[in-house]
Formats: C-alpha cells, sequence, structure tokens
C-alpha cells in the first residue's frame, strides 16, 4: 500500500483521536484570523482623526500581540500531537516490526498531521470569516461607527498571515515528528502502554500541607488587600503576596487530593459502593501526578477571567459615562480671573472663530464660587475620595444660577427645572463624589449661602451635565440657586455651550480652535464632543479587544492542557477499566466514573481559579476606579458565556473521547 493511501486509511480511521487536536487547531486558526481582519474593514475608513488613531494603534497592539499567541499556539499544537503520537506508540511499533523503515514511518505521520492541519486551516478560515464579521459590528459599537457602514469583508492580509502562521507551526510539528519516530526503540513502542506514570509519595502529613497551603492563600489575600495588586518601588509586598499564593496553589493541588481521600475513606459505606473507591484512587493518582500542572492551569485560568471580566466591564462603563458626558458639541470655558467677565463668542470673532457659522444653538453660561467649601457641605461625613479628589475638601463649591441651569438644560432638549426663591438644589454626576453629595442633601434641610438661607427645594439629587470637561468627572458637585443669590457671588468662570449644525464637520471647528487652546496668555480652553467622544470609545475599544483576545488564548489553552492530559490519563488506564468489565461492573457504571473523573479534573482548577478571581476583580475593579474614575463592575456574562462555549466544548469532546476510548475495549458481550 503506497504512502498516500495509508494517510487518508489512517486520518480516517483514528478521526475520533484527532478530535481535540482538530478542534484545537480549528479555534486558534479562527480566532487567529478574526482578530487580524479586524483592521479590513471599509466602514472604519470614515472615522474621525482621534478614532482613527486609536484603531491604528489597536491594530499595531494586535500585531505584536499575535506573534507572542503564535507562540503559544504553536506550543499547543505541539503539545496535541504528542498525545496523538503517544496514543498510536503500539501502532508504530506494528509498522516496525513489519519491516517499515523509520523514515517512512515518519512521513506516514508528518503526512497524516498535515492532512488533519490543512483540514483544520480550512474549517478554521471558514469559521474565522464568519467571527470576523460579528467582530467587525460588535468593534464599529464601541468606536461608535455607523452600522450601516458595515460590508462583509474578506482579509487578504489577515489570510496571509493565518496561512504563513500555521505553516509554520505545522513544520514544527513534522520536524518534531521525525525527531520522535526516529529516536525511538521498538519495545518500547510495543510496551508504552503497560507503563504507568510514578506516583510521587503522599508525604508524611498531607493534612498539614493542606493546612500550609490555605494559611499561604489567606496570607497573600491579607497581603492584596493591605497593599493592592500592583508593586510599589521601595517595597516588596506584592512580590511577598505573589510568591505565596504561588506556593499555596501547587501545594493546594499536591495535598487536596490525598485530604478527599482520607474524607472519602471516612464513610466506609460510600466508598465501598460501587467504583466510587476506584475513582476516588484514580483522582488522587491523577491530580497529585498532575498537580504542577493544576496550579499552572488554575494560574492561567484565574488571569482569563479577570482579564475578560475586568475589560469589558469596564468597556461597557466608559461607553455609559461617555454617552452621559456629552450632551453638547462644543463648549469654550473662560477663566474670569485670567480675561475678565468677556464674552466668549465676541472674542473668538476677532481670533477669526465664528462660531455662529457652524451653531445651531448657541447659550452663555456662569460658574461661581460659593461662600462655602466642600468640606463643610459634607461635614459629619468620613470621606474616602479617590486620589485625584484628595484637595476637594478645601475647594469653594461651585454654583450656578437657575436660569443658566435651565438653559443648558433646553439646549439639550430636557425639561427646566423649578425653584423658588429661598430655595436651592444640588446637582452632581461624579461617581466619586455622589454617595457624599446625596447624603450632604439629607443632611441640611437648609443652608446658607451669601448669606441667604435657602431651604433644599428636592429630596432628590440631580444627575446632569450642565457643562462638559472631561468623561467621569464632570460635576463633582454644583448647587442650583436663585438668579437673586448667585449675582451675590464671585464669578468663577464664562461657559460658551455650541451645538453644530447638520453637516457640520467637527474636525474642521477643532482646526479653528486649536490655537485657541494653545494661547497660554489667555485663560480660554475648550472642550470638543467629538474628540472627548472619539477618545473614551476608542479607549474602551482596546481594553475590551485586548483583553477578550488573550482571554480567549488562554481559555483555549487550559482547555486543551486539560483535555490531552484526560485523554493521555484514560489512554493509559485502558487495561484497568478492561479488568473491571471482567469483575463484573457494568457500562453504565464505567462511563459514570469516566464522567466523574473528568468533570472532577475540569472543575478543581476551575473552581479555585474563580475563587481567585472573585478577589482580584474586587482588588482590580478598584484600580481602575482610581485610575480612570468611573464605576465598574466586572461583566460576568460575557465570561461566563466564554467558559461555557470554549471550556464546556473541550470538557464535553473530551467525556466523549475517553468514553470511546473506554468502550472500545469491552467484550461485545458487555455493550447493551
Amino acid at each position: 500500500m503506497t504512502t498516500c493511501k495509508l494517510i487518508f486509511r489512517n486520518v480516517r480511521r483514528n478521526i475520533r483521536d484527532y478530535l481535540v487536536y482538530y478542534l484545537t487547531l480549528t479555534l486558534a486558526v479562527g480566532m487567529f484570523y478574526a482578530f487580524n481582519s479586524i483592521a479590513s474593514q471599509s466602514a472604519f475608513a470614515d472615522m474621525s482623526a482621534t478614532r482613527a488613531l486609536l484603531y491604528q494603534q489597536l491594530g499595531t497592539l494586535l500585531s505584536a500581540l499575535s506573534v507572542v499567541i503564535a507562540v503559544v499556539l504553536a506550543f499547543l499544537v505541539v503539545y496535541a500531537n504528542q498525545f496523538i503520537l503517544k496514543r498510536r506508540k503500539k501502532e508504530l511499533g506494528i509498522y516496525l516490526l513489519a519491516g517499515m523503515r523509520k523514515g517512512r514511518i515518519s512521513r506516514l505521520f508528518a503526512g497524516e498531521t498535515l492532512l488533519v492541519g490543512l483540514l483544520a486551516l480550512g474549517s478554521g478560515l471558514l469559521a474565522g470569516v464568519v467571527l470576523s464579521q460579528g467582530l467587525s459590528l460588535v468593534s464599529m459599537r464601541l468606536f461608535a461607527v455607523e452600522v450601516s457602514g458595515f460590508r462583509f469583508v474578506l482579509s487578504a492580509p489577515a489570510l496571509r498571515l493565518t496561512v504563513l502562521c500555521f505553516a509554520v507551526i505545522f513544520v514544527l510539528v513534522g520536524v518534531f515528528n521525525v525527531l520522535t519516530v526516529s529516536g525511538v526503540k521498538l519495545i518500547d513502542l510495543l510496551t508504552a502502554r503497560r507503563k504507568n506514570e510514578t506516583l510521587p509519595a503522599a508525604g508524611p502529613a498531607p493534612v498539614l500541607l493542606f493546612a500550609a497551603a490555605l494559611a499561604l492563600i489567606g496570607a497573600a489575600a491579607a497581603i492584596f488587600h493591605r497593599h493592592g495588586i500592583l508593586p510599589v518601588r521601595g517595597e516588596s509586598w506584592v512580590q511577598l503576596g505573589a510568591g505565596a499564593l504561588a506556593v499555596g496553589t501547587v501545594l493546594l493541588f499536591y495535598s487536596a487530593s490525598a485530604v478527599g481521600v482520607r474524607l472519602a475513606q471516612a464513610d466506609r459505606r460510600r466508598y465501598l459502593k460501587g467504583l466510587t473507591a476506584f475513582v476516588v484512587r484514580q483522582l488522587d493518582s491523577r491530580l497529585r501526578t498532575n498537580f504542577l500542572v493544576m496550579a499552572a492551569v488554575c494560574g492561567i485560568l484565574t488571569v482569563t477571567i479577570v482579564a475578560v471580566g475586568l475589560g469589558a466591564g469596564t468597556a461597557l462603563a466608559m461607553n455609559r459615562a461617555a454617552q452621559a458626558a456629552v450632551p453638547y458639541d462644543l463648549n469654550v470655558l473662560s477663566d474670569v480671573d485670567q480675561d475678565g467677565d468677556t464674552d466668549i463668542a465676541a472674542y473668538l470673532r476677532t481670533r477669526g472663530v465664528d462660531l455662529a457659522q457652524y451653531a445651531r444653538s448657541m447659550e452663555q453660561v456662569a460658574m461661581y464660587n460659593a461662600d462655602l467649601t466642600y468640606g463643610q457641605l459634607l461635614a459629619g461625613q468620613e470621606l474616602e475620595l479617590w486620589r485625584m479628589d484628595q484637595d476637594l475638601p478645601d475647594v469653594p463649591v461651585a454654583a450656578v444660577s437657575l436660569s443658566d441651569f435651565n438653559r443648558a438644560l433646553a439646549m439639550q432638549g430636557k425639561p427646566a427645572v423649578t425653584l423658588a426663591d429661598d430655595q436651592y438644589l444640588l446637582n452632581c454626576n461624579y461617581e466619586g463624589t455622589l454617595g457624599y453629595l446625596r447624603q450632604a442633601l439629607a443632611d441640611h434641610p437648609t443652608l446658607t449661602v451669601a448669606g441667604v438661607t435657602l431651604h433644599r427645594g428636592s429630596d432628590t439629587l440631580l444627575n446632569e451635565t450642565w457643562f462638559m470637561t472631561q468623561v467621569g468627572n464632570n460635576d463633582r458637585g454644583t448647587l442650583v440657586l436663585p438668579d437673586a443669590v448667585a449675582a451675590r457671588l464671585e464669578k468663577d468662570a464664562n461657559i460658551l455651550l455650541v451645538c453644530y449644525r447638520e453637516g457640520t464637520d467637527p474636525d474642521e471647528v477643532l482646526a479653528l480652535m486649536l490655537p485657541i487652546g494653545l494661547d497660554e496668555s489667555h485663560g480660554y480652553r475648550y472642550t470638543e464632543k467629538t474628540m472627548m467622544y472619539d477618545a473614551y470609545y476608542g479607549s474602551s475599544a482596546v481594553v475590551a479587544f485586548l483583553c477578550s483576545y488573550v482571554g480567549l488564548v488562554f481559555l483555549l489553552l487550559c482547555s486543551a492542557l486539560l483535555a490531552l492530559k484526560q485523554l493521555t490519563e484514560t489512554s493509559d488506564n485502558i487495561a484497568r477499566y478492561g479488568l473491571l468489565q471482567k469483575l463484573g461492573a457494568s457500562p453504565r457504571q464505567i462511563d459514570r466514573a469516566v464522567l466523574g473523573q473528568t468533570a472532577v479534573f475540569f472543575a478543581a482548577p476551575l473552581a479555585v481559579a474563580v475563587c481567585y478571581a472573585a478577589f482580584l476583580l474586587g482588588q482590580g475593579i478598584q484600580l481602575v476606579e482610581d485610575f480612570m474614575h468611573l464605576r465598574v463592575t466586572a461583566s460576568a456574562g460575557v465570561t461566563a458565556a466564554m467558559f461555557v462555549l470554549v471550556y464546556g466544548g473541550y470538557f464535553a469532546a473530551t467525556c466523549l473521547s475517553c468514553r470511546r476510548m473506554v468502550r472500545e475495549k469491552r467484550p461485545a458481550a458487555r455493550q447493551d
């Protein structure tokens, strides 16, 4: 029989053995193509300059990250191929015994690998093309691009990069196969399935090791809770906590199985029922043999959960904040102390910027400094302010007149608020002070401003953006006062609010305003909607994409490693399942034993990783809130969906493959 016929016949006969290998390659190819094809979507060509810059940066980051991902995927493919070789060592030995030369055997296995690789490459590219269209739609939403501009795209650069990357990987796999086949001995191949891994000793005190593991993990949690999760120059607490967590995790997986065996043996009736003793002993053997792999998988899964949950949650929070923070197209702020109480539109005309040509509506409002500080307004509360707000208690409370506040709302199409001559309202839309301002409103039924006693006009805190500064940190608290009371206060700034006419090019206005913002001799500063909106949407897109990309690759890596480990262990223990069959175990009992072992093998690192991630997500959220000054909620839905699709898919495929291996060895009479 020719080598080509043998290749096709062997692939057809062993297609189930190649299931995990094929699935891994298909997912890797599809994901690799989809993320690298985003830049080819034609709808992104019409983005503004800010979004285009961020989009280019995203493409650059994804390209650089793809090199690292390719290395990870190469390791994964080689590891999966190693399982295939181990599974078929006896077959390889028979070829040698029949007189086939090692060179031909190497070509045979290389051809099989290439054939399966080509099939996976084709199906992966097909899946990647479909996935890339969905990713393009998601990225358009994140970058605030009109979905109507979406076009079906087949990316030639991404196609070439994907084919080139996996061609290199297949060459590496072929070289690995040649080296493996040329270095084996016939006796080793024929007796491969009879050899067992050496099981490390459980140790004299597994309970003490288990207690030490919990103590180290608890100490790491205490360190992270007190010192955070970012290293600080001159201190080594975070590094010490990371080391304690790593050692504790390794000890946990090393000792947990021995402790589990002792707990199971405590109930002798249940332990000796059915195949429970066999399953427990098998799990003990597998967990202690692979405790380093389990600890590594647990760590990677923790990073995956934190990265995906925090990345998606941050992106969603940033998008919500961006939508609420840009009710106007442009506002120009003038410092009264530096420029005097001027007409901003008139001044801009003297500088060649006639906003009347672009404006659909335009209003100038004023901000005042109240004669009380935020410290006085928030008196009696225990303040835990974000880092950038530490000086807030000494700052005068901002104030705005009722008429100016209502004119700002009218430009947004919102109804006016009402206020008696002896009343006040309180407005805040900044998450860093929102809770404190809400309590201050409850604590102050009356408030004295400019010598006038004012009564609380509403028990509800207003949550409006009446001028634009920056996303997420717009209004830390503003008093809305009757016009007569506001007029008694010192004016701090004038603010020109502008809404563009339909069809206005924001980049044209930005080009005119650029010299105004760079003029240090005057106090005129501008905030433009497109610039804020695009930068925030672009930043959230970069965060979401990078976290999702890294998370998907890590999840694929962990799932494939666990699947291959479980398949290898099941293959090595085929004789034991056959012995159980001879001793009278029913097929259903054996199926349940296989399912139970696979479930625990997949669930053990995931359960520990979820516990770690639940704690680290809290630390990560606090870090993001301190840095970006917005409230973030981790996206559990996106993370759960990814794990169900990838992790759950590998678990199901592993269960089916393991059960098939065991069933192949059952006597025909026992198949009912």
